[in-house]
Order: structure tokens, then sequence, then C-alpha cells
């Protein structure tokens, strides 16, 4: 993978991250220096190759994050639940185990669940 000046940028504010960051705060964040073209191919191109997840929140807004597993281009085995904060909006990864998954008759490649509630600061 070719390390581009925006893809670095976005991977290292990706990575000092504790929650999924919206793709429009990325755009906002970064629009001095590049546009939305570029930031969009960015996240297609880390989620392709297995270093970023993503999740639509709520509030139809794609949500990204850093993998934390050994996700490849191959497959994501980041299979875990997110939560998104219905008053401040924050989404954030939880990571337990989804038996039911390992359970079925049927191989999961992918899995998205979206837990809505209040955080701890909010309730």
């Amino acid at each position: 993978m070719r390390k581009t000046a925006s893809l670095q940028a976005i991977r290292a504010y990706l990575g000092n991250k504790s929650t999924a960051v919206s793709a429009v705060e990325l755009v906002d964040h970064f629009s001095e220096r590049f546009n939305k073209t570029t930031i969009y191919r960015v996240l297609t191109r880390l989620e392709d190759e297995g270093e970023v997840h993503s999740v639509l929140g709520n509030d139809a807004t794609m949500y990204y994050a850093m993998c934390h597993s050994k996700c490849s281009k191959e497959a994501h085995h980041d299979q875990h639940v997110h939560r998104q904060c219905r008053s401040c909006g924050e989404v954030s990864c939880v990571e337990v185990a989804i038996p039911a998954l390992e359970a079925m008759d049927f191989q999961v490649e992918e899995a998205k669940v979206l837990l809505i509630g209040l955080c701890k600061n909010c309730q």
C-alpha cells in the first residue's frame, strides 16, 4: 500500500481515537488539507486493507474505527458490538463475544451490531 500523506494522516487520526469517528468529522478535520473525495477514498482503502472497520450509526452516518484483530484484505475478524449514545452521539466498540455467530450453521464474514442507549456521561 502506497503511503500517501492523506493515508498517513487519516490512519494516525483514527489510531489516536478511543471511539469510532464519523466520516463527517474526518472531512471537517481535514478540510484544509484534503478534499472530501480523497478522504472517502482513503477510508475505503483502509477498510479494504483490513485496517479499519465501519458501522452505520443510528443517525445514518458512517463511523470508522481501527481494527484490533488480525484483520486483512481477505477478511475482517473484528466481530463485535458497537454502541451509540442517543444523547451525545458517541459511537464506541464493545469487545464482547457473540456466541450465536459461532453456533449457527452459517459462515459469518462480517457482523455489524449497533446498540443504542445512553453513555455513562449522558445518563
